[in-house]
């Protein structure tokens, strides 16, 4: 029965032993006299556990950060938090590395030997780098931001093409799974997983088990939206799912081994609000008979990839576990009882005495845990809220104007409110949960141009009530996200800002501008380099500054147009004096017209059609045969159901394409020196809605030649 005490000890003693401070890292020693002792990371500080359930080790870091992940071998230890990487031996500094952007995850991996681990950090700007010593090797560029990291002992290359490198799998913010080959001096992208489905993003990643007994250990994911899959290496080197399943609440972080019987591994995860679950393979497990193949869970579904015939019977030892736990239940079960009695009493009491449910509510809060995310291919944000309760209600307000969309798995109604202008309330929204949820997704369209604010207000179903309020701010330039290089072959403007400010000035009117960037700039480097793309147009934006100068260049000008605003705004507060120089293309203006063009005659054609719809609906009501009508109209009478949903939100999408041509035009006369008659813009306002109107005749109008 020791490892029943075992894992009763440390959960008595991690709990009295972390105090105040949040556990935020928990992991094995990796030294040989290590690997059965617990060592955890909460706050600056690092203690280690024994078996026994005894604190054996202490060690206070004296760092500023909070310690996100920390890792053992022998005398080493490295602690990696949001933006320092930190190694000590014997408790004494030995190196240090300040990264240039948030640390997402961290590893320690033996490229040069068993007993010499090298760090690899996963960072939110795209990179994973490997370290060694305060000096990085190398850096390889990722598809989307890495958020979880997993260094295989066992790697996933069965014909041993690179039987040097070691294997590192890592998960992004967009919901792909990658493999990288990592050598001491370069590394090659291996298998990639995409994600077709858009689950979320990959929160935890494992690989130490072969549960189809193909040879190689299956990949066992979880992600920030509840959905678990176990993956399989076919030959041909593609990834397949074996298992799959979800969960409703996020996974935090996964592992294996043999949990609750010695027949077979399991894997086991940790959720959002502290469950620990475990999946087991066929005949594994002690609390639950052997599934047949083909049915629930993950015994059923790896039952029917492999073929076999009997599962050997538990012994006597095995039975003797197996009562031991279920003695365990009865005990818990009958615990809860007493407390759900207790509760009651107590809940009866305070009611007679007739106490205060507001100072019940404020002394009993609740966890939230709240996600913004752009989804570039729809051009759109995504607020994920995740309660430790089920959610009554979550009001929305914002001093935009948001495009609130449906989102299919929501099992919330959606009722808006007009917006309250005297109180810069352009958004308000309430969001009612029909069935018990602990997850909210909203979803939102918004335009670029002003920097706003988002707040979430979120009521728990259960009383008393209290709110938590979660806010997130939208800035200028919040359709935009960082890649790795721009396109030169396009036409672009130009906008250059020169003047007295320093690097940090110029960083900071950056930061507020843009989204995914760090609060500070690289260590050691007076100015940055950061690229961006348009998430809605397709266009591009290079920003590069340093102290006294500042130069952006984008095939958009509207977006030249909204950064010249805004750091003049800025500048003006701080009360410093610059300079602006335009550089206009009149080609770059066609190009960006070009590009929002398709879109414009899809909606003008979406219009036309559904005020079409209307009157072959009254002929179809009085003639009832409607054959005689040509093969077009008869079309837009069978889709009539999808081409009412489609406009439900097509005269916002109209507007915005509009609205958005007109601040083209507005912003390359403004940062041109060409004045724009007002009288102009009713005309091009009509020009775009005519249906009939070419890209040509707009160009025309946009060049002064109409």
């Amino acid at each position: 029965m020791e490892l029943e005490l075992f894992r009763q000890d440390l959960i008595q003693t991690s709990t009295c032993s972390a105090g105040t401070l949040a556990v935020t890292s928990l992991v094995l020693g990796k030294g040989k006299s290590q690997r059965d002792k617990i060592f955890v990371a909460a706050g600056n500080q690092i203690k280690g556990v024994n078996k026994k359930g005894k604190e054996f080790f202490r060690f206070n870091t004296q760092l500023t950060e909070t310690i996100r992940r920390v890792d053992i071998f022998e005398k080493n230890i490295w602690s990696a938090g949001e933006y320092v990487h930190n190694h000590f031996i014997e408790g004494k500094d030995k190196a240090l590395y300040l990264c240039p952007d948030r640390i997402n995850a961290a590893e320690v991996v033996p490229l040069a030997g068993p007993t010499e681990l090298w760090p690899v950090l996963a960072c939110q700007d795209r990179y994973v780098r490997l370290l060694r010593g305060s000096e990085v090797c190398y850096e390889a560029p990722t598809p989307a931001a890495p958020v979880s990291l997993q260094y295989v002992v066992e790697s996933h290359d069965p014909q041993h093409r690179f039987p040097d490198a070691k294997e590192v799998l890592y998960g992004t913010d967009t919901g792909s799974l990658v493999q990288l080959l990592m050598e001491p001096n370069s590394a090659r992208q291996g298998f990639v997983l995409p994600n077709p489905k858009k689950l979320g993003a990959v929160s935890a990643v494992y690989s130490g088990i072969d549960f189809t007994k193909t040879g190689l250990n299956n990949i066992v994911i979880g992600r920030e939206d509840g959905s678990i899959e176990v993956l399989d290496l076919e030959e041909g080197g593609q990834l397949r799912t074996v298992f799959s399943t979800k969960l409703t609440e996020s996974i935090n972080a996964l592992d294996g081994g043999f949990l609750t019987g010695l027949l077979a591994q399991e894997f086991v995860l940790h959720t959002f609000s502290g469950k620990v679950i475990s999946f087991a393979p066929p005949g594994g497990g002690l609390l639950v008979s052997n599934p047949e193949p083909g049915r629930g869970g993950l015994g059923g579904a790896l039952g029917g990839q492999r073929k076999s015939h009997a599962v050997a019977l538990p012994g006597a030892e095995e039975e003797e576990r197996r009562a031991s736990y279920l003695k365990q239940i009865d005990r818990l079960r009958a615990d809860i009882s007493v407390l759900k009695q207790e509760i009651e009493a107590e809940r009866s009491r305070f009611a007679q005495r007739g106490g205060d449910t507001a100072l019940l509510a404020m002394s009993a809060p609740f966890t939230v845990q709240d996600k913004c995310k752009l989804e570039a291919d729809e051009a759109c944000y995504v607020l994920s809220i995740e309660s430790a309760v089920p959610i009554f209600t979550v009001a929305i307000q914002s001093n935009a104007q948001l495009q609130m969309l449906d989102v299919p798995s929501n099992v919330a109604i959606l009722s808006r409110s007009p917006p309250d202008e005297t109180n810069g309330n352009l958004t308000l929204a309430t969001y009612r949960c029909q069935d018990s949820t602990n997850r909210l997704a909203v979803k939102f369209k918004v335009r670029e141009g002003r920097a706003a604010s988002l707040s979430a207000f979120v009521l728990p179903a259960i009383s008393p009530k209290a709110c938590v309020c979660v806010r997130h701010t939208i800035r200028p330039l919040c359709l935009h996200q960082r890649i790795q290089q721009m396109d030169t072959s396009r036409p672009t403007n130009e906008l250059l800002i020169t003047g007295s400010f320093a690097s940090g000035d110029v960083h900071a009117w950056v930061t507020g501008l843009l989204p995914d960037l760090p609060p500070t700039l690289p260590p050691g480097q007076d100015g940055a380099s950061y690229v961006f793309q348009n998430t809605l147009l397709g266009t591009q934006l290079l920003c590069r500054y340093r102290g006294g100068e500042a130069r952006f260049v984008s095939d958009l000008v509207s977006t030249l147009g909204i950064i010249h605003e805004h750091i003049m705004r800025e500048a003006t507060n701080s009360k410093l004096r610059v300079n602006v120089s335009f550089n206009p293309s009149a080609q770059s203006l066609q190009h960006s017209v070009a590009l929002v063009w398709p879109q414009l005659e899809r909606q003008r054609a979406l219009k036309k059609t559904y005020m079409m719809l209307e009157g072959l609906q009254e002929l179809k009501m009085q003639d009832g045969d409607v054959s005689y009508l040509t093969e077009e109209y008869r079309t837009v009478l069978d889709r009539a159901d999808k081409i009412r949903q489609e406009y439900k939100e097509q005269p916002q999408h109209l507007d915005h394409l509009v609205a958005l041509i007109k601040d083209l035009y507005l912003d390359f006369c403004k940062l041109s020196g060409v004045s724009t008659p007002k009288q102009r813009l009713p005309a091009l306002e009509q020009l775009l809605h005519d249906t009939s109107s070419s890209l040509e005749q707009l160009m025309e109008f946009l060049l002064g030649q109409r």
